[in-house]
């Protein structure tokens, strides 16, 4: 009939477009370890920005208690990655690059000396 086709088979069309910038080519690709839920994380991390995918724990850790997503981003500046992160208020594991670890580790400085000025 004209004008009438099957909707094709696999992820939504809008599901694909933000994916595709979450995978995008960036100066830096980071990839975290975040625990949390889907929900938690999307809070902050939109699928346009990241992708996530469950994370198969190590030897010995309990999956219903250690429940984490690996994220994956690509972004071209990482400044603004740690006071995100930050705002998780989750805890997470920086896998890659090193620079962003130092990024985060200079903002929990200042965040510290900030906190202990009276």
């Amino acid at each position: 009939m004209p004008g009438f086709f099957e909707a094709p088979v696999g992820p939504d069309p809008a599901h694909r477009v933000l994916s595709g910038f979450a995978t995008a080519e960036y100066r830096h690709e980071v990839t975290l370890r975040i625990h949390g839920t889907v929900e938690q994380i999307r809070a902050h991390l939109p699928a346009s920005v990241a992708s996530l995918e469950e994370h198969e724990p190590a030897v010995g850790e309990d999956r219903a208690t250690d429940r984490r997503l690996r994220v994956r981003l690509r972004v071209e500046r990482l400044d603004w990655s740690p006071p995100t992160l930050a705002s998780l208020d989750r805890p997470f594991v920086i896998e890659r690059p090193d620079e962003l670890r130092h990024l985060v580790v200079g903002l929990a400085e200042r965040l510290a000396s900030n906190a202990r000025q009276a």
